[in-house]
């Protein structure tokens, strides 16, 4: 089989779980008012309670991405030796 074909199955795949994956969590409703300040912006967007979760995930997210900057680096720092 092509291995450009299995690549391009593999990546559609993944692109359909992710986008099911958004699809099923339970998003917050809209409505934030443009009008408040910055301290109310985040009780709007994370609530108050903490079981929301939000915070977390939105760190998790960040470490993550931290994560991948610095692989990428270490890459193509070691591709040039």
């Amino acid at each position: 089989m092509n291995t450009n074909l299995i690549r391009a199955g593999a990546v559609a795949a993944m692109a359909l779980m992710f986008i099911g994956a958004v699809m099923m969590v339970d998003w917050p409703d809209g409505g934030v008012d443009p009008g408040l300040n910055n301290t109310r912006v985040a009780e709007e967007l994370f609530g108050t309670e903490n079981g929301t979760g939000y915070a977390l995930v939105v760190f998790l997210i960040g470490l993550l991405l931290l994560v991948a900057l610095l692989g990428g680096v270490f890459l193509a720092k070691e591709e040039r030796e």
